[in-house]
């Protein structure tokens, strides 16, 4: 496997969380961080290693570089991504992509005329766990699968203030914790949904504070989920079939065990032999499969059709954001 050079775009919490993960995995160095405060960037630098900039382009250019991991706010993830195929780097842009599927669209279209490497940062989709939980329903343990259902929520005071309680910046709970489910759902069915619809609290500062929603898909799976950013919800998901179920009681961090349960039959721990540490492991996902220019665990078109489905439940209930042209 390929030990590649990262550079950081962003000196956010979630970046925080990635820069961990290399240092804890072999697959991987730190070796620079590009942010608009070079005094963040150091004190960044400061703590996990690398050469910190006042700027993205310095960081970018820092000698060696191999891949950058994209931890900016949504509404800069396309701009960045495209950035980031023009130098020649591999990109692990965090979720969601962007903020609409016109977006996407685009900014995948540089990287496949660049010629790099790309994969959305879902961490939970490059797990073990959830390779599992999804073989198992292919595999029909549980029968033919029927409904899925899954929350992610937290709760954050009403006063909190960042770009996830910005409107038009792609801010609230469906695009933050909600793409979550949405992804998952979609793994499931192996498939697009036919139908999409959500229903959501839109605070005055345009930005969906809780939601519910729906969706079909071809085969006859429905799917509800609970998103929120003022809630704390329960945060798992089951699976449905003819012939049993499966629990997946922390499907997006994958800290416990899923429970298979066959109709008639015992419980059965879904155990894997997980990485320590999530963050990590995407980092070691990318070197893996650098040469193929994308991973299985998460594939372009996999993106787009993530992104897609959220324009879909979006529209359904009015919350519009800024770029959008429906």
């Amino acid at each position: 496997m390929t030990k590649l050079n990262w550079a950081i775009l962003g000196p956010g919490s979630i970046s925080r969380k990635f820069a961990a993960g290399i240092r804890a995995c072999d697959s991987g160095n730190l070796v620079s961080v590009g942010s608009r405060d070079a005094e963040r960037a150091a004190a960044f630098c400061n703590e996990f290693g690398g050469t910190g900039y006042g700027s993205y382009a310095e960081a970018l250019a820092h000698p060696g570089v191999d891949a950058v991991y994209i931890g900016l706010p949504h509404h800069v993830h396309a701009e960045a991504t495209i950035w980031c195929a023009q130098a020649g780097k591999a990109v692990l842009c965090e979720k969601p992509f962007t903020l609409n599927a016109e977006e996407a669209r685009s900014a995948l279209a540089e990287v496949e005329r660049c010629g790099v490497f790309f994969m959305e940062a879902w961490m939970y989709r490059s797990h073990p766990l959830t390779r599992r939980v999804a073989e198992l329903v292919r595999e029909g343990a549980i029968g033919t699968p029927r409904m899925v259902e899954a929350s992610f929520g937290f709760q954050a005071g009403r006063e909190w203030t960042n770009f996830r309680t910005v409107g038009e910046l792609g801010g609230g709970a469906l695009m933050d914790v909600g793409s979550y489910p949405v992804s998952f759902s979609r793994l499931i069915a192996g498939c697009e949904p036919t139908r999409a619809e959500y229903t959501c609290e839109i605070t005055s500062a345009g930005y969906d504070a809780v939601g519910a929603g729906l969706l079909e898909f071809p085969s006859g799976l429905r799917a509800s989920f609970q998103t929120a950013i003022h809630l704390d919800l329960r945060n798992q998901a089951v699976v449905y079939g003819d012939e049993g179920r499966i629990e997946v009681p922390s499907p997006w961090f994958c800290g416990e065990p899923a429970v298979l349960h066959r109709r008639g039959g015992q419980p059965e721990p879904v155990q894997v032999d997980g990485p320590a540490d999530l963050w990590g492991h995407q980092a070691a996902v990318v070197a893996q499969y650098l040469d193929q220019k994308e991973s299985p665990t998460m594939t372009k078109a996999d993106t787009l059709g993530n992104m897609a489905t959220l324009d879909a439940l979006r529209r359904s209930a009015g919350l519009r954001f800024r770029g959008d042209t429906w």
